[in-house]
This record gives structure tokens, C-alpha cells and sequence, in this order.
């Protein structure tokens, strides 16, 4: 008969103690079979007060009751039973004279007759998990062996507790994972060449497939989400990562946050988020308790992070492995989404019909814990700079290339925390030079003392592994990790091929001057998934998804070269105290030429590290003789910024998914024309361009807002963000509101892509909802400020067609065949012939 691998009995045990070891020690004392060999599985409870009718089976089972209650913890009775009837299923599977199989199924009866009968729907969550563990189910079953990890993923979730689904995550996905690639080598060893076997087997078929677990990829997949698309998400990574990464985020990206998750992800930002107050300046200086030599506030006049005229979200401020969290959780409470960690894509292959992947699952202590194929529609590769599928499709990039390496220093000083926030001087970065020195600190939390110090070095010379822990441990304190990485800037030459898409840092490596690079990869998501999901639903033709790198490549290369430049105006301070970065690199270069072989490797680093520490000491007296200097630069901000609103809000779609009226292209190249340093964002509602934010307040909820009731509106930027893959029509009270609804609903018969008519109201009438010709199923807003007034930039007759993304993709002055000319729209945005 059929047994249970050793290993996976020893793993099963393992994590089984960490969420019952009460119940076993109760059930071991009770009975002296708990002292077999544990190959044999844990030992049988005692015949149950039913059967025997003891005062002892009556204690027995009272003690069951308690150490089963205690073992659920918080978890509701409807989470339990879910799990206990999923977990019988499991074990049910395995051959009857498996007593470890047997114990089991005896413990969940027993544990089942302790619940309620009625049935009831399981959690999200809990689907989540079950959906996610049992996906390897196929894998598992080339090797011969039943799923037993699955029915531990409750386990797992009673240990870390239903209250907090990143905790859940945390705890309870890298145990199942354990177990899953334990039984996969325990498998593996006992039927050699079933790894093979399971390659071959069937492929899961999945919509999209995702591959990455950062920003960018949770972003796609709860985009993908919100408009009824399953996806599965592969991230390499079991665990969630620590280092901090990107911190800033810009209007645009809490925008697309805004309309995600429950609660969404941009209020959960702000929540989670240092007060301004402690992120603020940038501090030039000696020391971090040094002498500052300049401090530069990038909020004048503003007490919030607000810019309410232009944004209804603000900027900013929460570090990477705080924000991934946030992400998590929402999609773990989708059941569209199938996130897995400790998966990788190894490779795949794409033809005219879809994509086909295969999957490596980790196994935690080296070496492959199996694989398994899937075949999907579409690949989105949101695997980052470095993660290969860019090479695989054999897309190169193009830029200035390597700009300067560094290493990132991840540390914790509380105490150097509270000695800033004595001392009046809270930042977000600080800009260190002094003899020892010169790093760009990033203050991440000050409260918590929670810091990442970026120093540079200089290959072939210098290179990460000279940054041991003592040395870093010499510059900070409580280092936590060092890491070694590259500023580069680099845009991917296409974002598509064939049925692949690069998205995030997978399309684009930026300098962090100016934070674009997170803040772009999440409205390359938010450009493509809409554009998936309506070519998947069958409203608009593949030709959509060509789009995608017409649209976003050049907004990727205006980024890149933006990030250049800030990082170049960011030397101003130190070019001015004789410390040029351009001039070590230079050295460095010399150092390394054929010409200088003949010297020693080490001979050479020397002379390096030593000419850099005259400059560093040299820096001081020059600091004081050009002090005046710093003071004007630090006057007329001609230091790096911050914010970068005309950037952030004011990119306009020259080409892809819009429709040019006569004129249009030539006012979106007047508007695109370079413009000076500091000048301001000025909203439009040309072709192409993003929605202007106006503050709204819903009088009509209509068919676009008939769910939600109109709760969750309060600006024009969430009008789009409630179409879901349709297209808003935005009109003004007018002679030809009639007609144009007439348009919308012959646009809509036409073509099969919704079209929702929205009245941006100013008169009383349609304001209180009685004098109002709007039709039932038109949405009615009120134009609270008179801001869309100013704004709309159309004659009031005229529309504009928005689309799901809030970029503008037509817009009409209302004379005409209004019907005939909306329908032409609609069919040129949606690529339908």
C-alpha cells in the first residue's frame, strides 16, 4: 500500500505544532499510542463520551472541545468548517490502511461534529488559499502522491489569525510552501523521472499570466480584477521582502490606488504614512547630527501633501516593503486572483493562440521543489530589471546605460531618529559629505529610526563585496542588509512581443532622482489592463494591445531622461564642494586601462581609495570658502526636486487607442513642447491627455454608478474608474444633451462596447434632480465648484469620450452627425473593424 513520504510526515508534524500543540499534548496524555513511531502517524484519540458513556470519555471529550476552540483561535465558525470539510476531502484520497490518513479523517469528523451543520459560503481568504494550494495538485498527482499540504493552509491561517491578512500571508503561505516542495522532493526521490512527468501533464489554463509579485505585478493583477479577469501571479520570492526599495509616490499612482481594494490602497497609503512634517526637506550636511549646510522645503505654504486644485490624492511618503503589504491583502481578498509565492516562470513559449509557461515551485533549501506547466492568453512580465524574461523575448534597451553604482545600507537607529526630530531637522533624504563619507541617507520612518544609506563606489576597482557588514557596520549602525546595485537609465526598445508585455522595471531602469520608477510601472499597468481585459471580453480587437508601446515607451524615455537630468542637477551641491563623482569615475577608468596593468590590483584600488579621501578631506576648507555659493543654489532651488507635477499629472497619448479630430494632433504638440525647469502642470482636456481632477457630487447615479450609488465618487477622476473596460461619455447641460444620449446608446447597439452618458451639472434644476432632462439611465453630477466649468475646454454642446484608464480618447464640439461620428470613435479606440 501506498505510505506517506517520512519527510512530509516530519514536516506535517512540524507545522501542526506550531498551531496545536496544546491538542497534542492533551491527546498524547490521554492515550499511550502517542508513543509510537511517529511513521505511523500521531496516535488515535480515545472513543468519544458516545461510545463509551465514561466519566472519563466525558472528560476526554471536553478537553477535545477546549483544545480544538483554542487551536481555531479567532477563526469564525464558517472559516472552520470550510476548512475541516476541504481537509476531509484531502485525506480521504489516501489508501484506507494508511492509519496516518486514518488519525487524521477521525480528528476532522470529530472536529466537524463540534460545528454548526448549516452550510455556508467560505471567506475569500480562505478560498484564496485552498485555490492557490490545490493549483500544484496536478504536479503532486504526476508523483504519485495526494496534496496533503493543502488542508494545513488553516492551520497556518489559525496561527496567524484571521485579523490580519499580511500577517496571514507572512505566516501562513511560506509554511504551506515548506510542506508543498517537501512532498515534491520526497516524491521526486521515490519515483525518479516524474518530474518530467508533471511537465508533460495537462497545463492549468489561466487568462494572464503575471510573472512578478512587486508593485507593478499586484497592480495588474488587481486591475485585472476589478474588471472580471483571473490571473495568476508568480513570484520567486516565499517571503515578502524587508528592504524598503522605492518610498515616493506620486498624484498619478495614488490615483490608480485610489480605485483599488477595499478599503483602497490609497487611503490605506495615507494611513500608513509618516506625517509630512518628518518628510518635508531635504537636508544637506556633514553629518546627519552634523553641521547642515542647506535644507530645502519641497511644500512651501502647504500643511497637507495636498494639491486639492489639480489632485483629488496627495503625494506620498511609505517605503516599498510597507506599501507590498497593502497589496497583498487586496489581492488575497480577490478570488480572480491566484498569487504564488515560491514560484518562478522558467520559460515559455508563445503562438498566434496564447502563451505557454513552465513553472518552477521552490523548495526552500536549494534545488528545484518541481515544476508545472500553464497556458494562458497573455504573459504581462513584471519581473523587474533584472528577472530575464526581457532577454527571453529578446528585447534589448536603450539609454545612457550604467550611470553610478552604490551600495544600499539598510539600517535602524532610533536613537538617531529621535535625535533628528530634537533637533528640528526631520527630512526625507539627507545628503552627506565629510571626510569619512558621502552617502545619500533615505529616512524611510524617523519615528521607528528606520534608514537606507545609498554610498557609491566605483568598479572595476571597488565593487560590492568590499562593503563587507564590518565596514558598512563602520559608516551606520544596526545594519540590516547591504546591498549592491546599478543607476542606470534604460528604456526597452518595445514593451511587446507578440503576446508578452514588459512591464515596470522589466520595460525601464530609471535613476531614483525624481522616484518616476515605481510610480511609471503602475501606470504601465494601468494603461495595459484595461487594454487585456477588453480584448479578452470581446470589446475591442487585438489590435488594442499594439497600443500599449505607442503609449507608454514614450512616456518611459521621457522618465528616463528626466531622472538623468535630476540626477545630474543633484551633483550642483557637491561639484561646488569640490567633490565630483565625474572626476572619480574618471580616475577610476584611468586606473583600470591597459596602460596602468602593470600595476597590482590592489596597488591600484589604493591610489583610488586614497585620491577619494583627499578630495573627501579637501571638501571641508572648499565647503567654507563657498558658502555664499551653496546658499544661492539652496535660494533659487536649483537643487534636486521632489515633485514633478506637469510630469506626473500632464503626459498626453500622442498615438495608440485615441481618435484625432482636425486640429487635435497639432494643439497635443503645442502643449508637449519643452518647457522650462519649474514650469507648473496645466490640466487640458486635449485627445489623449489624463481626465482633469474637478470635485463632483452625485445627483443621478445612472447606469454607470447603479451599484455603487454614487459613495465612492467625488471627483471626475473616479467617473472612469466605475466603467470597468466600457468608455464614459462626458457631457454638459445643453441643447444637445438629448441627442448625445441618443449617440450613446447607438454607439453601445453598434459595437458592444458600454458607453455611459455623464451630465457634469451647474443649474439648479438639475441639480435638485426635479427640472433635470436627463434620461434614467444617464448619470447626473453636480459641478460643486464650478471647476469642470473652467476646465472642460469644449464648447458646451460638446463631448468627451473617456476611457477606462482616464485618458481622454475623443473629443467633439456637438455639431454634426453626433450618432454617426461617436460610433467612428468608439470603433478606432477599441481597435473594431
Amino acid at each position: 500500500m501506498s505510505q506517506v513520504p517520512q519527510e512530509l510526515q516530519e514536516e506535517d508534524e512540524q507545522l501542526a505544532l506550531a498551531v496545536g500543540s496544546e491538542l497534542r499534548k492533551k491527546k498524547r496524555a490521554a492515550s499511550q499510542a502517542a508513543k509510537k513511531d511517529i511513521s505511523k502517524g500521531p496516535a488515535p484519540l480515545q472513543p468519544s463520551p458516545a461510545a463509551s458513556g465514561s466519566a472519563s470519555g466525558s472528560r476526554q471529550g471536553k478537553t477535545f472541545r477546549q483544545a480544538w476552540r483554542k487551536t481555531a483561535g479567532d477563526l469564525s465558525e464558517e472559516e472552520q468548517r470550510t476548512a475541516v470539510l476541504q481537509a476531509l476531502e484531502v485525506f480521504r484520497q489516501l489508501p484506507p490502511a494508511s492509519s496516518y490518513a486514518q488519525h487524521r479523517i477521525r480528528v476532522l469528523e470529530k472536529a466537524l461534529a463540534l460545528l454548526d451543520k448549516s452550510a455556508r459560503q467560505p471567506s475569500k481568504r480562505l478560498q484564496h488559499v485552498h485555490s492557490s494550494m490545490s493549483r500544484s495538485a496536478a504536479a503532486l498527482a504526476a508523483r504519485g502522491i495526494a496534496p496533503l499540504w493543502s488542508v494545513l493552509a488553516s492551520d497556518a491561517l489559525a496561527a496567524a489569525g484571521s485579523s490580519s491578512s499580511a500577517a496571514f500571508l507572512a505566516a501562513a503561505l511560506p509554511l504551506c510552501r515548506r510542506l508543498h516542495s517537501s512532498a515534491l522532493a520526497a516524491a521526486s526521490a521515490a519515483a525518479p523521472g516524474a518530474s518530467s512527468a508533471a511537465a508533460q501533464a495537462a497545463p492549468e489554463e489561466v487568462p494572464v499570466v503575471i510573472a512578478g509579485g512587486g508593485p507593478t505585478g499586484l497592480t495588474t493583477a488587481l486591475l485585472l480584477a476589478k474588471y472580471g479577469v483571473r490571473s495568476v501571479v508568480l513570484e520567486k520570492r516565499q517571503t515578502l521582502t524587508d528592504h524598503p526599495q522605492a518610498h515616493f509616490i506620486n498624484m498619478r499612482c495614488m490615483e490608480v490606488f485610489r480605485g483599488l481594494g477595499d478599503p483602497d490602497i490609497a487611503s490605506q497609503v495615507v494611513a500608513h504614512m509618516p506625517p509630512l512634517e518628518q518628510w518635508r526637506r531635504f537636508v544637506y550636511c556633514t553629518g546627519m547630527t552634523g553641521e547642515v549646510l542647506g535644507m530645502v522645503d519641497h511644500f512651501k505654504g502647504q500643511t497637507t501633501p495636498y494639491q486639492p486644485d489639480i489632485s483629488p490624492e496627495p503625494v506620498a511618503h511609505l517605503a516599498q516593503h510597507r506599501l507590498l503589504p497593502l497589496l497583498v491583502d487586496a489581492a488575497l481578498k480577490e478570488p480572480t486572483i491566484d498569487l504564488r509565492m515560491g514560484h518562478s516562470l522558467r520559460s515559455f513559449s508563445q503562438s498566434p493562440s496564447g502563451i505557454s509557461a513552465v513553472v518552477d515551485v521552490a523548495s526552500g533549501a536549494g534545488g528545484s521543489g518541481g515544476i508545472y506547466r500553464l497556458s494562458g492568453q497573455y504573459l504581462a512580465a513584471a519581473d523587474g530589471a533584472r528577472g530575464g524574461l526581457r532577454q527571453q523575448l529578446g528585447v534589448g534597451m536603450g539609454g545612457p546605460g550604467a550611470i553610478q553604482h552604490l551600495i544600499n545600507i539598510h539600517f535602524v537607529s532610533p536613537q538617531l531618529g529621535r535625535a533628528l526630530r530634537a533637533g528640528g531637522r526631520e527630512g526625507m533624504l539627507y545628503f552627506v559629505f565629510n571626510s569619512q563619507a558621502i552617502a545619500v541617507v533615505v529616512a524611510h520612518n524617523i519615528s521607528e529610526g528606520e534608514f537606507v544609506a545609498q554610498v557609491p563606489y566605483f568598479p572595476p576597482l571597488q565593487s560590492g563585496a568590499d562593503f563587507t557588514p564590518q565596514r558598512c557596520t563602520d559608516i551606520v549602525r544596526q545594519v540590516r542588509t547591504v546591498r549592491p546595485w546599478t543607476m542606470a537609465g534604460r528604456v526597452a526598445h518595445t514593451y511587446q512581443q507578440g503576446r508578452a508585455f514588459l512591464v515596470g522595471d522589466a520595460a525601464h531602469a530609471f535613476p531614483p532622482s525624481g522616484a518616476f520608477g515605481m510610480n511609471t510601472g503602475v501606470c504601465d499597468a494601468h494603461n495595459l489592463a484595461w487594454k487585456l481585459a477588453a480584448v479578452l471580453q470581446g470589446r475591442a480587437g487585438p489590435g488594442l494591445l499594439d497600443t500599449y508601446t505607442a503609449e507608454r515607451k514614450p512616456v518611459g524615455y521621457a522618465n528616463c531622461m528626466l531622472s538623468v537630468a535630476n540626477f545630474n542637477e543633484a551633483l550642483r551641491v557637491p561639484q561646488i564642494m569640490g567633490l565630483d563623482y565625474k572626476a572619480a569615475n574618471l580616475l577610476s577608468d584611468v586606473l583600470a586601462a591597459p596602460a596602468l596593468s602593470w600595476l597590482p590590483p590592489d596597488a591600484r584600488k589604493t591610489v583610488l581609495e586614497t585620491t577619494m579621501s583627499v578630495g573627501k578631506a579637501a571638501a571641508s576648507p572648499i565647503r567654507r570658502l563657498r558658502r555664499s555659493e551653496l546658499a544661492e543654489v539652496f535660494e533659487h532651488g536649483e537643487t534636486l526636486r521632489l515633485q514633478f507635477p506637469k510630469e506626473d499629472l500632464g503626459y498626453v497619448y500622442a498615438q495608440g487607442a485615441v481618435c484625432h479630430g482636425p486640429g487635435d494632433a497639432a494643439a497635443v504638440a503645442e502643449y508637449q513642447r519643452p518647457k522650462k525647469r519649474d514650469a507648473p502642470y496645466t490640466p487640458t482636456t486635449l485627445v489623449g491627455a489624463r481626465l482633469p481632477h474637478a470635485p463632483l457630487r452625485v445627483r443621478q447615479a445612472g447606469r454607470l454608478l447603479a451599484e455603487v450609488g454614487g459613495q465612492s465618487v467625488a471627483s471626475t477622476v473616479d467617473l472612469p474608474a466605475a466603467a470597468g473596460t466600457g468608455l464614459v461619455l462626458l457631457l454638459s447641460e445643453s441643447s444637445q444633451q438629448g441627442s448625445w444620449e441618443a449617440a450613446a446608446a447607438a454607439a453601445e447597439a453598434a459595437t458592444g462596447v458600454p458607453v455611459f452618458p455623464v451630465v457634469a451639472a451647474q443649474s439648479a434644476a438639475a441639480i435638485s434632480g426635479g427640472g433635470s432632462s436627463a434620461g434614467e439611465g444617464t448619470t447626473v453630477v453636480q459641478d460643486t465648484e464650478g471647476a469642470w466649468l473652467r476646465l472642460r475646454g469644449i464648447p458646451q454642446e460638446g463631448a468627451l469620450l473617456v476611457r477606462p484608464d482616464g485618458h481622454i480618447a475623443w473629443r467633439h464640439g456637438g455639431q454634426g452627425d453626433l450618432a454617426g461620428e461617436l460610433q467612428q470613435a468608439v470603433c478606432t479606440v477599441m481597435a473594431k473593424p
